[in-house]
């Protein structure tokens, strides 16, 4: 027997595939420019990138240690052991937010604290915890390091002209961070796009109430809306509509004009009072894109488009 086709929720054959129906919106969606603003960085967060940003310097801007301890050179401690330790002049120190004045000479070696700058000469840093003092001019070495040990090379976090954040990138607070790191002070992102949410059904009351006996709370705005905020969005929520056409079709239509995207929960089934179909039927073109997809929960799904606004019906 050959299989049942899938219908769609008029009964037609035809249920959209969701790899379909994503490809019918991307492709309707593809001709929609946002605006731009750019922003300080301090308000970036949650923002999305509009282009591309390069690093303009190294990160880190120069060679530091990511240990405490000496800056040494490494060939004076090979072979370096607790039975036959090495022993190095301490002849300078490193301090945070200084520039090294001197350099590190063959059998010498200087001070220095994590994220202090690795000064001329030295291409390795011993950790304290191998090392032990015989006065305050002289360490021993129990333990010796190869070239470029315990050091953060410059740009190794970054390089100067690389990419640093690409375009369409939901900026997160180690965006952010990286971005100070890099100097950068404001940031060119798209233009906060506004959600319009609407929740349909005479059953649904505010969450707030005891709901009588055939009413449901609803949950769906609060819902939607966290997502579309986490998402970047601001959203307007038009309240709870009653399954009257006239206050159906009218606040569908309100919605349309004032924000980017309109999502409405109920009124996307078949039935009686389900009105979503007909609602985008009556805005401006392209209309009903998709009706029915073939998605369990979220069988009736609507995916619509009036001018450039997108509308998506969702099932109660």
């Amino acid at each position: 027997m050959k299989p049942e086709p899938l219908r769609d929720m008029l009964g037609r054959e035809g249920l959209t595939p969701v790899s379909e129906a994503q490809a019918i919106l991307f492709e309707q969606l593809n001709s929609i420019r946002l605006a731009t603003e750019t922003v300080p960085l301090a308000e970036g967060l949650d923002r999305i990138t509009s282009e591309e940003i390069t690093a303009p310097e190294n990160l880190p801007p120069c060679d530091r240690s990511t240990m405490d301890g000496f800056a040494v050179v490494a060939a004076d401690t090979f072979g370096a052991s607790q039975s036959l330790p090495a022993y190095l002049n301490v002849t300078g120190e490193v301090f945070m937010g200084d520039k090294p004045e001197g350099m590190v000479s063959r059998g010498n070696c200087f001070k220095i604290p994590t994220g202090g700058i690795i000064p001329d000469g030295a291409d390795a840093v011993v950790m304290f915890e191998h090392t032990v003092p015989i006065d305050e001019k002289m360490i021993e070495l129990v333990k010796g390091v190869g070239s470029g040990s315990n050091i953060i090379r410059q740009g190794d976090d970054i390089c100067q002209g690389s990419l640093a954040l690409s375009a369409g990138r939901l900026l997160r607070p180690q965006d952010l961070g990286l971005l100070a790191g890099l100097g950068i002070s404001s940031i060119v992102v798209y233009r906060k796009i506004s959600v319009g949410i609407i929740s349909t059904g005479d059953e649904i009351v505010d969450y707030t109430k005891l709901p009588a006996p055939g009413e449901i709370r609803n949950i769906n705005t609060l819902t939607i809306a966290g997502q579309a905020k986490r998402c970047g969005a601001e959203v307007i929520d038009y309240g709870i509509v009653s399954d009257s056409e006239d206050h159906f079709f009218s606040t569908v239509a309100k919605a349309v004009i004032e924000t980017d995207l309109v999502i409405f929960s109920g009124g996307s089934s078949v039935g009686m009072r389900d009105l979503g179909e007909d609602a985008i039927k009556r805005l401006k073109p392209p209309g009903v894109l998709v009706h029915g997809v073939a998605l369990k929960p979220g069988k009736p799904v609507i995916i619509g488009l009036s001018d450039n606004t997108p509308i998506f019906g969702l099932p109660g």
